[in-house]
């Protein structure tokens, strides 16, 4: 790796890791170019262009890695017809598995939950870019799946069973992570049971007007 993809990649874990602790509005520029200890002010600046740019290459860096695995449990979703719960695997685990692989991945799920749910703020490119993890048409054929509810309440729902995903896979992930283990039950035994809280959110009986 030559110094220039170095320190480009110095850059964008610094900003990772602080998206992913503070929230992204809350990390400024120069707080990421301090962090990655660049002596360089406009270091971020010569290497990305602007915040925007940072975050569009944090999820050109991950997305496509979901996009591959979301796309085979599409597939295996479709050949069950009317099933609810293989559509929701197909939501569910890409982010659990994905969790499993680092820090940098946990980074970005957390990062990538916040952009999630303030697309109206977001760039074109980033909305775009974001498509590629496959997360709408998953989405897509859990709602054609559902019984049917309001629009609004639906839309209320994803969202807040997308940070909830992505929240859950991090905190187990980092749990893993830690040298002296608390008691944590078996993998297949915790997305099963993530997939069963998501059909139940995205089932349950609408009782409003």
């Amino acid at each position: 790796m030559d110094r220039a993809a170095a320190t480009r990649r110095k850059l964008l874990d610094t900003a990772a890791r602080l998206y992913a602790a503070k929230g992204i509005d809350k990390v400024s520029i120069n707080e990421i170019v301090r962090e990655a200890g660049q002596g360089n002010a406009s270091a971020v600046h010569y290497h990305f262009g602007t915040r925007d740019r940072v975050l569009l290459a944090l999820i050109e860096r991950h997305a496509p890695q979901i996009a591959q695995r979301r796309r085979e449990l599409l597939d295996a979703a479709r050949s069950r017809p009317r099933n609810v719960r293989a559509a929701a695997e197909a939501v569910v685990r890409p982010i659990t598995e994905f969790a499993q692989r680092g820090w940098r991945e946990r980074a970005y799920l957390q990062i990538g939950s916040e952009l999630a749910q303030a697309l109206d703020r977001t760039t074109p490119e980033i909305r775009e870019a974001l498509t590629q993890a496959e997360g709408i048409e998953a989405w897509k054929l859990m709602r054609a799946r559902c019984p049917k509810v309001p629009e609004d309440l639906w839309r209320e729902r994803q969202q807040i069973c997308i940070a909830f995903i992505g929240r859950a896979a991090a905190d187990r992930a980092r749990l893993l992570d830690r040298r002296e283990r608390a008691p944590v039950m078996p993998d297949d035994r915790f997305v099963d049971n993530l997939v069963d809280m998501v059909v139940g959110a995205m089932t349950a009986r609408h009782t409003g007007p």
